[in-house]
């Protein structure tokens, strides 16, 4: 078995632990410090987001775009650590941004390998160590720190243990989503055996997955829509944006927004943590119109194209499979009748579903497309002042691993960034007093 030996480990190489390492490199801090990450490489799911872009802040950051135990905390935090602030982390290690109409920040390359780059650069000149391929199995705390046990595996080669001693453990270990991107959630698992209480985890911004025997016939359509989410009939919350049709779910950045509380549903039969038997999404294929515009327009419709098969009825206003799949969804299965032959009940019909198409969801989404799990540490485990964990004054509880998910919009990697920052800033000044550090 291998042995090494260090002053800092940081568990998990994705967005909070490469902040981490990058900030305590700022802060001078000296003495080893290793990474520890199980994939060939550190970045992958940071290389993935936004499509690609790296959505990596907001302009607009405020505690009200986050959910879970922490979120109470963010307030305070983004005080000092708002989106400007985070901006000049990355401008002084290299890394310009550009922000969009949304406030959506992105680095000015317009490329995710931009952040990681810049982020690894700073961190390898500074002389911090990546170990990739390694699994952390075990830690144990020890009147010295902490002990680690490792899996280490390279391709097909056998696989080997490893210890890792350390004075400081930082656990950036993620959360479940996009396992092949990132963490597995063995995090999880690794506090969990410390005594470290954790609220259940379950996917969020992720595709809905509905049962509706027609959405496989419009699958891969996409149409600017207004998506809504009902609970016992009361409104929890709605959002626009694109919507993409699936197979046999509900997609899109307003689909993603929703899916939180659908999750919620599914784990745990409530909303926004209150009881409820039932929920719908209902879909507004016609934001730009209100009701009684839309029954206008399709009974203005009725009268000029009433020669018209009812396959065409469509054609030129929405997408003509969508069409389809609208007079179908209305009881209207014979396309080749006339325009013209429309009653009122079904005009009355094709403009309620037009404008509210209902959708049940038919079970939680899973971890494997989704980017980013609700639940983790409780906040009552945390310290926020330095995400130091309550039980274990050396142990460091970070990012994704920790109860806190953001709505889409860089508010994720925002509190990352934070974090990683904070845990980095409280390990340099206890360093410091034992004249490992020079706070720059």
């Amino acid at each position: 078995m291998e042995f090494v030996k260090c002053d800092i480990v940081i568990i998990g190489g994705g967005a909070s632990g490469l902040m981490t390492a990058l900030a305590l490199a700022r802060l001078g801090v000296k003495g080893k410090i290793v990474i520890a990450e199980r994939n060939a490489k550190v970045g992958r799911k940071l290389l993935a987001t936004g499509n690609g872009r790296c959505n990596l802040s907001n302009e607009n950051i405020s505690e009200k775009f986050y959910f879970g135990t922490v979120a109470e905390y963010a307030k305070t935090i983004f005080k000092k650590y708002d989106c400007n602030y985070i901006r000049k982390y990355f401008e002084e290690a290299g890394l310009l941004t550009i922000s969009d109409s949304e406030g959506r920040i992105y680095p000015l390359s317009n490329g995710a390998s931009s952040v990681a780059d810049c982020m690894r650069n700073y961190i390898l000149s500074n002389g911090i160590t990546e170990l990739c391929n390694t699994t952390v199995t075990e830690i144990v705390p020890d009147k010295k720190g902490v002990c680690l046990t490792c899996e280490c595996r390279a391709g097909e080669q056998e696989c080997t243990r490893l210890k890792i001693s350390a004075k400081y453990a930082v656990l950036s270990c993620g959360g479940k989503a996009s396992p092949k991107l990132s963490s597995n959630g063995n995090g999880y698992g690794l506090v969990k055996n410390l005594g470290i209480d954790i609220i259940p985890v379950f996917p969020s911004l992720t595709s809905v997955s509905c049962s509706d025997k027609l959405l496989h016939t419009v699958k891969g359509v996409r149409v600017k829509s207004r998506v809504s989410l009902y609970a016992d009939g009361s409104f929890i919350d709605s959002h626009s944006g694109e919507l993409q049709f699936t197979e046999n779910s509900l997609s899109g950045i307003c689909v993603f927004q929703l899916s939180r509380f659908v999750n919620e549903y599914f784990a745990f039969k409530t909303v926004k943590g209150r009881k409820y038997r039932n929920i719908k999404v209902c879909v507004d294929l016609l934001p730009e119109y209100d009701t009684e515009s839309c029954r206008n327009l399709i009974t203005h419709r009725k009268e000029l194209f009433g020669r018209y098969e009812l396959e065409k009825f469509f054609d030129g206003f929405i997408n003509k499979r969508l069409g389809t799949a609208v007079l179908k969804k209305a009881g209207i299965t014979d396309l080749s009748r006339k325009t013209a032959t429309l009653s009122k009940a079904e005009t009355e019909k094709i403009c309620r579903i037009l404008k509210g198409w209902e959708f049940i969801p038919s079970k939680t989404s899973g971890f494997e497309n989704a980017q980013v799990t609700a639940g983790g540490v409780s906040a009552k485990e945390i310290s926020f002042d330095d995400m130091c964990s309550k039980k274990y004054r050396n142990i460091y509880i970070n990012g994704e691993l920790a109860d806190i998910d953001g709505s889409c919009g860089g508010y994720n990697l925002h509190w990352a960034w934070c974090s990683g920052i904070i845990a980095a800033e409280s390990i340099a000044g206890r360093m410091e007093k034992s004249g490992y550090a020079e706070i720059k």
